[in-house]
């Protein structure tokens, strides 16, 4: 009875194309803090994440050029079903691929899943669109569609 992780799996050389694992969407965000300095992470975007959420563990690599977290007081369910208390909230600007929005994301432990989770807000924000099958990401922008690949 093998149990498989559904965020990897091991493709087997038998498999046809259909069951072959799909690869995750990452890409590097930019978050602008108050003074002007600008953090970049990779961010895996989740079009089912219904919050941005950073992992505790980079938070507390980065938190002292971000800026200060806001009290919260949300409990996140995690995918495997634990729920996780948020140790606070951060707002402000986030860049991808040269557009700029105000967005938010909590701060919680990933258990390792992820450092960034890119959810359905910041998505929103950019009204970005997830093109699923050349797997890219457009995103509106003043001087024209910006086209993110994975």
């Amino acid at each position: 009875n093998e149990v498989l992780d559904l965020y990897h799996v091991r493709p087997s050389p038998n498999s046809p194309p259909e069951l072959q694992p799909a690869k995750p969407f990452v890409h590097a965000i930019s978050i602008h803090n108050p003074s002007g300095e600008i953090v970049r992470v990779k961010a895996l975007f989740d079009d089912g994440a219904m919050v941005n959420v950073m992992c505790i563990d980079l938070w507390q690599r980065v938190q002292h050029r971000v800026g200060k977290l806001q009290p919260s007081g949300r409990r996140l369910r995690m995918a495997n079903g634990t729920i996780e208390p948020s140790a606070g909230y951060w707002l402000g600007d986030i860049e991808l691929g040269g557009v700029r929005v105000r967005s938010a994301f909590e701060v919680l432990p990933s258990g390792g899943a992820w450092s960034f989770l890119a959810g359905k807000p910041i998505l929103e924000a950019l009204r970005a669109v997830h093109d699923y099958g050349p797997d890219t990401l457009r995103v509106p922008a003043p001087s024209g569609e910006v086209v993110l690949r994975n």
